[in-house]
């Protein structure tokens, strides 16, 4: 829910598991295609990867978010954003889901914390990995091991730092919003 773009919430459940879903499916289809050479095969990843995601992110940002099926979709981007942003919501009746989301990108942050450490292991992973196919494999597989180093590498060097940023925006709101009440 933390790395989730307001936009998002403008659909329901099955528009929010579409769009998550097909982009992160996509992304990992793309890198499997180009991995393996083989087309069906980033169109399987495609699908199993994006078919899976998109309803665990979308079941967890309900999670996270229960009162957001009460608002419109505009409120939902509307609230998400000024959260993020660390602005005052722009309705006053919005007050209540700006603390309610607030707590929530809280609660998805806590509950993702444990699992620092395995991102630095499989980060010393994908550099062997990124090594190894540069010197073995072929220009796919280099190419796509990089991909997966930099991305690693940017979730676990840059990710903490906007994060608490992101935090700190959200508690900025929060405390505007229970003013507001």
């Amino acid at each position: 829910m933390v790395t989730i773009p307001a936009v998002v919430w403008r659909g329901g459940f099955a528009l929010r598991a579409l769009t998550v879903g097909g982009a992160v499916g996509l992304c990992a289809g793309a890198l499997a295609w180009l991995d393996s050479g083989f087309w069906i095969s980033g169109v399987i990843v495609l699908v199993i990867v994006g078919t899976f995601y998109g309803i665990w992110m979308a079941r967890r940002m309900a999670r996270y978010w229960p009162d957001a099926g009460d608002l419109s979709g505009r409120e939902r981007v509307s609230v998400a954003r000024a959260v993020r942003r660390g602005e005052p919501v722009d309705d006053h009746r919005l007050a209540t889901s700006a603390i309610d989301y607030s707590r929530g990108l809280h609660a998805a942050a806590e509950k993702g914390r444990w699992l620092r450490w395995l991102l630095i292991f499989v980060l010393v992973v994908a550099a062997g990995t990124a090594v190894w196919d540069s010197v073995y494999g072929s220009w796919g597989n280099t190419v796509a091991s990089g991909i997966y180093l930099v991305a690693l590498a940017v979730e676990v060097f840059w990710m903490p730092k906007h994060q608490a940023q992101l935090l700190a925006n959200a508690d900025r709101t929060a405390t505007l919003a229970r003013k507001a009440l």
